[in-house]
């Protein structure tokens, strides 16, 4: 079996990642492919002193799973809270010493199924360009204690579920996720079968838009629905970018 999760936000006080440890660490040892689709860890509400000591408890962790699992192939997508440039610099170290693991900043496809994070939904133009430059001028920083306290509140009265659902309506995101991979030139009138993406925090299964099955697991996030998600390939792996840092 094949997997896709996203959205740990690991290190964050909103995160229940803890609760799904050993479900993830019991399917990265029967995958073939183990997708981390994206905000994996969460630099900006990051509890660890700084943004370095969360780097590196995130590349512990990260290291551990990879050389743990020597069969399985680790395909690591950035996200909009943890693609900060010091840690994607080390994402290309793990990469260099470890075979079976990859990094892309942008989407992932292997045969008819394609991978992403999914926060170009949220862009007006719908590009990896613009999604590089958006990046780059947030999260890079950890946010201030009272932000978090804010945070805190919004997720005890659950209102972050429910801004949510309505922010997101499937039919909407689903076409935003087509408008923005056939920008990119991925062929979607025919080849592309299935559609594994995150971000939005919203659970989506085999939704069908336009004759493709869109997926999303949801978020490790305290009120909200998580699952890991078992992915459909049928081929072999064609780089979406070319595992460089952004610009």
């Amino acid at each position: 079996m094949d997997w896709f999760l996203s959205d740990l936000h690991m290190f964050s006080r909103r995160s229940i990642y803890h609760e799904h440890a050993d479900e993830i660490l019991s399917r990265a040892a029967e995958a073939r492919v183990f997708v981390l689709g994206g905000d994996i860890v969460d630099f900006s509400w990051t509890t660890l002193p700084s943004v370095e000591a969360t780097i590196d408890a995130a590349m512990q962790w990260l290291t551990d799973l990879v050389e743990s699992n020597r069969d399985c192939q680790f395909h690591y997508l950035l996200g909009n809270h943890d693609c900060h440039a010091e840690f994607v610099k080390r994402l290309g170290d793990v990469a260099e010493a470890n075979v079976n693991f990859h990094w892309d900043p942008y989407f992932l496809r292997i045969g008819s199924a394609v991978m992403l994070h999914g926060d170009a939904v949220h862009l007006k133009q719908r590009t990896n360009l613009e999604l590089a430059a958006q990046r780059n001028r947030k999260h890079q920083f950890k946010q201030p204690e009272y932000r978090h306290q804010i945070y805190e509140m919004a997720i005890r009265s659950r209102l972050h579920a429910v801004v949510g659902k309505l922010a997101n309506p499937r039919r909407i995101v689903a076409g935003r996720i087509w408008d923005y991979l056939t920008n990119e030139k991925v062929d979607m009138g025919g080849s592309v079968k299935n559609v594994y993406f995150g971000h939005t925090h919203v659970p989506m299964s085999d939704y069908a838009f336009r004759g493709i099955h869109f997926h999303n697991g949801g978020a490790s996030i305290s009120g909200l629905k998580f699952n890991m998600l078992p992915m459909k390939l049928d081929g072999h792996h064609h780089p979406a970018a070319d595992n460089s840092p952004l610009a």
